[in-house]
């Protein structure tokens, strides 16, 4: 029993240093695009190869700020920010009128994928972010830390309570009520980058 599960760590492993030494990451995109979260458990629970869509989810605001969570349009049917650009390794967020007020802030384990919004404030936008070409996978893959697969979506309790995106949930890391979420709860997915063309008569569409 023992033995075995070594070999199936090595595998693992492998497969693992295997497909990190044959992708490509960028810090910047050329193109503005949104992300959708594909489940990488059980593939079969797919409706496509695109994923869940995701949009940017209210989580409260101050005097001069919002902030956002990443969230799936299922759990927040709203879409105010309906596409992104990657650039320098920073996150940005654009309005359906092409406006950029909002970035991704810095990422943690055990954390949503957030984002703050202001007219009055200006910070360095956090950096961290990449886009990974992976040669098995269909989409660029959305990174953070120079990795790709450690997202998860958690569902998180509550009145109108949200289904988020989580970097690294498996992180050595306090349980609930700390996290806000049972990690029981969670699923791992991988972020599609999926390129938005812009059109005058409906918006945009992807592809």
């Amino acid at each position: 029993m023992y033995s075995m599960s070594v070999r199936t760590l090595a595998i693992s492993l492998l497969s693992t240093i295997a497909t990190c030494m044959a992708q490509h990451s960028v810090l910047s995109l050329p193109y503005n695009f949104t992300i959708a979260a594909l489940n990488t458990t059980f593939s079969g629970v797919n409706a496509n190869r695109t994923g869940v869509p995701l949009v940017l989810g209210q989580n409260g605001a101050t005097t001069g700020a919002s902030f956002y969570v990443t969230s799936t349009y299922a759990s927040y049917p709203y879409n105010d920010y309906p596409s992104m650009a990657l650039m320098r390794g920073s996150l940005r967020a654009f309005t359906s009128e092409g406006e950029w007020l909002t970035n991704a802030t810095a990422m943690r384990s055990g954390r949503p994928l957030g984002w703050i919004t202001s007219r009055y404030y200006t910070q360095p936008a956090a950096k961290g972010y990449s886009a990974v070409r992976v040669p098995t996978e269909i989409f660029p893959l959305l990174a953070t830390h120079g990795f790709a697969h450690l997202w998860s979506l958690c569902r998180f309790p509550g009145f109108r309570g949200q289904t988020n995106v989580v970097f690294n949930v498996s992180a050595d890391i306090p349980l609930p009520p700390y996290l806000e979420f049972d990690p029981a709860d969670c699923y791992p997915v991988t972020l599609n980058i999926i390129r938005v063309y812009w059109q005058m008569t409906i918006g945009f569409h992807l592809q």
